[in-house]
């Protein structure tokens, strides 16, 4: 397996970012979710950190995944038309998403006063003074987006399916095999 995408496959670098992309956000999600169900309290606390780590690793992993994407150029795509427009848009949503909510999640964290901590390894200091006006904002954006994303990611997943059994073309053979 070629290490850099080619003109009709993903490479491996590819692969290994869009799966741990994938598990990462659903991770995330899956983290804020039960966060929702919990009284504030010591564990609530502990996973609003671990929420926040894993959202400065997605703000460091779609960096990567730019990066990559222009050293690397992607495969030619498959279809035409408007199920191309389609595609492209899916996956601009999902860039500006991935990027809006690690991005709103910060400003949230930080103009509310609340420290945003990388796991013991470094901590990014919340405001001392509280912005009221910026912690809304970035509540507001993560909330909406979040509710975005969950389209956003349904519609990515069910149109890999419409590829594979419908279309069965190669659209999920290119992220998945070698």
């Amino acid at each position: 397996m070629n290490i850099t995408n080619s003109p009709q496959r993903f490479g491996l670098v590819s692969k290994l970012i869009h799966w741990l992309m994938a598990l990462l956000i659903l991770s995330l999600i899956a983290i804020a979710l039960y966060m929702d169900t919990l009284p504030r309290g010591p564990e609530k606390f502990q996973l609003f950190d671990l929420h926040k780590g894993l959202g400065l690793i997605a703000i460091a992993a779609i960096a990567i995944r730019i990066i990559w994407h222009r050293v690397s150029k992607v495969p030619a795509p498959i279809g035409e038309g408007i199920k191309l427009t389609m595609a492209h848009l899916g996956h601009l949503a999902l860039y500006l998403l991935m990027l809006a909510m690690p991005i709103s999640g910060m400003m949230m964290s930080l103009a509310g006063g609340h420290d945003v901590k990388f796991f013991g390894l470094f901590t990014i200091a919340g405001f001392a003074e509280k912005n009221v006006m910026l912690n809304e904002l970035g509540a507001s954006v993560h909330h909406y987006a979040g509710q975005l994303l969950y389209v956003v990611i349904t519609g990515h997943v069910l149109a890999a399916l419409y590829h594979h059994f419908i279309l069965k073309d190669d659209t999920i053979k290119r992220i998945t095999s070698k």
